[in-house]
């Protein structure tokens, strides 16, 4: 059995070229159907097809002077807690239920 795909043209399928550019743009897979059954789909080749209803990711923005600034702000700031108190205290609040009774 041949597992390679045989490319088909579709340059005279404006219709199906419109759907193909649909697709490379926001990289999510199509389900195409025919007389109300689904017969194939319409996947993008790179980057890795994305799981049904994933977004694809967003381009990563680049950390200007300020949220450097930010970052080394931030360094130390934990020093003067117990953190023997504060697991002890997550523990705690976990124990604690919040949800209301169920009455059945």
């Amino acid at each position: 059995m041949n597992n390679e795909l045989s490319p088909i043209d579709i340059g005279n399928l404006p219709d199906l070229v419109h759907l193909v550019e649909e697709v490379q743009r926001t990289q999510l897979p199509r389900v195409l159907c025919h007389d109300g059954q689904d017969v194939a789909v319409l996947a993008p080749l790179a980057p890795a097809t994305l799981p049904r209803g994933a977004a694809p990711p967003r381009p990563r923005r680049q950390p200007t002077a300020a949220d450097r600034e930010a970052f080394r702000a931030a360094a130390g700031s934990w020093k003067d807690v117990d953190t023997d108190k504060l697991v002890e205290d997550m523990y705690e609040s976990r124990r604690i239920s919040t949800r209301p009774p169920v009455d059945l």
